[in-house]
């Protein structure tokens, strides 16, 4: 046990017998055969939940990494794995594709985002598994199956979203869109004004999303509408290069963890001096900045260096607006410290198996807590909330569900199972996490 592992949050580690690195998908295959289990796989980090937690065998996928070919009249790509979702933008680019949609953070591999039901939002947008045509597949026994709508369809179906649960995806093969540019608006908004308008804001541009801090009376509301004006470039800084936003946002994590009776106050004061980031353009009048205009793969992502540990649940569309109003009243009264926003996704539905939006529009609200601060309490009582919403965690978010639960959530809960056992039926591939998951403790 000479190498150690850690999250992004810093709050997994693991301390695995083998840390591999293949470099191809054979070396892949021989990995597995021959590994000790439990067998994961890690991408960037970027799931809270104990996924890749194992003393066994962890394997990263950062030497299976770019794009093999692409179709650019049906605008689909052949991906490796291991390549981020951040160097993807730019080498789609170049073959003139982009991604359909994707998150505000880019560092993941392609295969742990799709692997965890990984979003971004926009009412008629799905999630990346959503977007995912075939895949390549490396089983528990070294066999590399091809899976797709009509080949191993069931493998497909269930593969889509399934955490490293079935096997180690090697390729994926992504429907993909034109390039386009986007152009970012917003503003502030009273907080009761967007949830009661908040179908009418989905429906406005092409995405739409806010930030709410719960003892603020104000949203931030973003959007994001393709356009034909001229993109402008955008510096990407460093991964970790903290910028003087996340220097500010961090200081008042630091003092609200030290003085709690300041954490509203700097809600506040954070809502009305991050007006100007979403502020370009106009939004009800209030007219702000030039509005930004970038590429799609330079429009969506956010550089977040302040680290934190986040729940997210999908609840039924329809039903997001009421959900979130009992969150921030919870979280106003619990009197336990936090600082971080809420957030508020629209995400449409799909028909992977496991995915959260498993037939079903969906709102996702995430909730965070920063890093240095423990967050299990204020969870506990969000996540009472979300349940009796019909809520449905993000795979690589922190919930306490397990088997019973997810057996009610999942309609095709059983088919998964069956499929899983079937490639995997001595548990290779389940760590505790896993084992609690799916019923096998």
């Amino acid at each position: 046990m000479t190498d150690v592992w850690s999250n992004w949050s810093g709050w997994v580690k693991a301390w695995p017998r083998q840390l591999a690195t293949p470099a191809s998908e054979e070396e892949v295959a021989k990995i597995i055969r021959d590994a000790q289990g439990p067998v994961r796989v890690a991408g960037r980090g970027h799931s809270f939940t104990p996924l890749v937690e194992s003393d066994g065998t962890i394997l990263t996928l950062f030497g299976l990494s770019g794009v093999v070919d692409h179709d650019p009249e049906s605008m689909i790509a052949r991906i490796r794995a291991g390549t981020t979702i951040r160097d993807l933008g730019p080498a789609l680019f170049e073959h003139g594709l982009a991604l359909v949609n994707q998150g505000d953070i880019d560092r993941q591999t392609l295969a742990g985002a799709v692997g965890t039901g990984t979003h971004g939002t926009g009412g008629g947008l799905g999630s990346l598994s959503a977007g995912v045509k075939a895949f390549r597949l490396v089983t528990a026994s070294g066999e590399v199956m091809s899976c797709s709508r009509t080949e191993n369809s069931d493998v497909f179906d269930a593969g889509r979203v399934s955490f490293g649960s079935l096997g180690v995806m090697t390729e994926i093969t992504m429907q993909c869109a034109k390039t386009y540019a986007l152009e970012e608006t917003g503003g502030r908004m009273p907080i009761a004004e967007a949830l009661d308008r908040a179908e009418a804001l989905r429906d406005e541009g092409r995405h739409f999303e806010f930030f709410w801090f719960p003892f603020a009376d104000q949203a931030l509301i973003k959007f994001l509408k393709e356009t034909d004006k001229e993109p402008r470039p955008r510096r990407r800084r460093p991964d970790g290069e903290m910028s003087r936003d996340d220097k500010i946002m961090q200081l008042a994590c630091d003092v609200a963890r030290a003085f709690p009776f300041l954490r509203g106050p700097l809600q506040r004061l954070l809502t009305s001096s991050s007006g100007s980031r979403y502020s370009s353009g106009s939004i009800n009048g209030i007219e702000g900045q030039s509005a930004k205009v970038r590429w799609s793969h330079d429009a969506f992502p956010s550089d977040r260096n302040v680290r934190f540990n986040e729940m997210e649940y999908a609840v039924p569309a329809e039903k997001g607006p009421d959900c979130i109003r009992e969150v921030g009243e919870h979280m106003r009264k619990c009197g336990i410290n936090f600082l971080f926003p809420l957030e508020f996704r629209y995400v449409a539905g799909d028909d992977a198996w496991l995915s959260p939006f498993y037939r079903r529009d969906s709102v996702t609200i995430s909730v965070h807590q920063y890093h240095r601060q423990p967050y299990r309490a204020l969870f506990a009582g969000v996540e009472d909330i979300f349940r009796r919403y019909e809520g449905r965690p993000h795979w690589g978010k922190l919930h306490t569900c397990g088997a019973k639960e997810f057996e009610a959530l999942y309609p095709k809960w059983d088919d998964f199972q069956a499929v899983r056992r079937r490639l995997d039926p001595a548990g290779k591939f389940l760590n505790d996490h896993l084992r609690h998951v799916f019923g096998e403790s």
